[in-house]
C-alpha cells in the first residue's frame, strides 16, 4: 500500500510540472490616429498627426517599426470637386498608393513637438487624400482620411521690414494678396512645418505691431488663400529681424522746487512712479545779462551715475548769477524723460 501511495506521488508531482504547450506572443496592435491633418505651404502639403501612444487594448505603445505614407489623387475637374462626394474609406484602400514610409530611426526626426510631421512634393491637380497606418508588430487599421484641393501658391509678400518702436516691432510689407501670416522664431531659425501665426487671425492690412518679450526676433510674412481647413499659404517671405527692447521713457517729475540758500541752491521734487526707475540726472544752466537772462552754459551736476534720492543740493553756485535747473528720469535701459525744469533763481550775494 505504501508502495502505491509513493508511485502515485510521484506521478502527480511529474504531472504537476508538465508545461502546456506554447502560446503565440499577443500582437501588439497600434490604435489608429485618428487626428490626421493637412495643410499647404507653397509647393508642399504638410500632414500632421499625433504621435502614436496607445494600443487598441489601451496599453501603452511601445516600439514602433514605422509609419506609412498613403496618398489618393482624384483627377476632377476644378468645377466639379464640389459636386463630388469626398472619398471613403473603403474606396481609399482600393486606389491609395504607398508614397513613402517613416522608418523607426527616422521618427525622432519626423517629431515637432507631440506631433509627427510629414511634407509631400504632389502634383498640384485635382483632390488630394491622404491617410496613415502604423505598423508594431500588428499594423494599425487606416487613419482618418485627410483631403485637400491643392493650387499653385501665391508667391511669398515682398519688402517685409521690422522696426522697433517704444510700442513694440512694426512690421510692413508689400501688398499682393487679400490676406497674410505673421510667424516669429529666433535669429537664423526657419519656422516649423507646425508654426503658429502671432497674429489671431489672417491680416487683411500690410502691416502690425508686435509686442514680443524684450530681445531679438526674426520675423517671415506669408500670403494667404485659405485660412479654413485645410490652410493653404505661399512659403514665407525673406525675413526681418529687430530688437525690440525698453524704448518707452520715464514719466517726467513733478513737484520740482528750487530753494535757495547760504551759498546753495536746494532742489526737491516728488519721487517718479516707475518700475524700471534708475534713478535721475540733474542739470545746471547758468544766466547772462540784466533785464534779460540768457543762457550761456549747461552742466551735468549728476549724470553717469543717476542718484534715487529726490533731493539735491548744488553747492558750486556763484553770488550773484542766476540758474536754472533740470531733472530728469532715467529707467535701466537708459530712457530719459523730457525735463523738469525751474524758473531762473538768482543766488543773492552775502552781506
Amino acid at each position: 500500500m505504501r508502495k502505491s501511495l509513493a508511485a502515485a506521488a510521484i506521478v502527480l508531482a511529474v504531472a504537476c510540472g508538465k508545461r502546456g504547450d506554447p502560446h503565440p506572443p499577443v500582437p501588439v496592435i497600434p490604435k489608429a490616429v485618428n487626428d490626421l491633418v493637412v495643410a499647404q505651404r507653397g509647393a508642399k502639403v504638410i500632414l500632421s498627426w499625433s504621435y502614436p501612444s496607445t494600443t487598441t487594448a489601451g496599453q501603452k505603445l511601445g516600439d514602433i517599426r514605422r509609419i506609412v505614407v498613403y496618398r489618393a489623387i482624384e483627377e476632377l475637374a476644378a468645377d466639379a470637386i464640389a459636386k463630388v462626394p469626398p472619398i471613403g474609406p473603403q474606396q481609399f484602400t482600393r486606389v491609395r498608393q504607398r508614397i513613402d514610409s517613416i522608418e523607426k530611426a527616422d521618427l525622432p526626426s519626423a517629431t515637432v513637438g507631440a506631433k509627427l510631421v510629414y511634407e509631400d512634393s504632389p502634383p498640384l491637380r485635382g483632390r488630394l487624400s491622404y491617410a496613415v497606418v502604423t505598423e508594431a508588430t500588428a499594423t494599425s487599421a487606416l487613419s482618418n482620411i485627410a483631403t485637400i484641393v491643392p493650387i499653385s501658391p501665391p508667391a511669398p509678400p515682398e519688402s517685409l521690414t521690422a522696426a522697433a518702436k517704444p510700442e513694440g516691432i512694426v512690421l510692413t510689407w508689400k501688398s499682393s494678396a487679400p490676406a497674410y501670416n505673421l510667424y516669429r522664431t529666433a535669429p537664423n531659425q526657419a519656422i516649423d512645418e507646425l508654426a503658429i501665426p502671432i497674429n489671431p487671425a489672417p491680416l487683411a492690412k500690410t502691416t502690425y505691431t508686435d509686442v514680443p518679450p524684450y530681445g531679438t526676433y526674426q520675423y517671415v510674412v506669408t500670403a494667404v488663400v485659405s485660412n479654413g481647413k485645410p490652410v493653404i499659404e505661399s512659403d514665407p517671405s525673406a525675413p526681418a529681424t529687430a530688437q525690440f527692447k525698453d524704448l518707452q521713457p520715464p514719466p517726467t517729475p513733478t513737484g520740482l522746487t528750487a530753494l535757495v540758500e547760504t551759498n546753495a541752491v536746494r532742489l526737491v521734487w516728488d519721487a517718479v512712479d516707475a518700475p524700471d526707475l534708475a534713478g535721475y540726472r540733474i542739470w545746471r544752466t547758468e544766466g547772462s545779462g540784466i533785464e534779460k537772462l540768457t543762457p550761456v552754459g549747461k552742466v551735468p551736476l549728476v549724470f553717469d551715475h543717476p542718484q534715487t534720492q529726490t533731493n539735491y543740493t548744488d553747492a558750486t553756485v556763484h553770488p550773484g548769477i542766476s540758474y536754472f535747473y533740470e531733472v530728469i528720469a532715467v529707467d535701466r535701459s537708459g530712457n530719459e524723460s523730457k525735463p523738469a525744469k525751474t524758473d531762473w533763481v538768482l543766488v543773492p550775494r552775502t552781506p
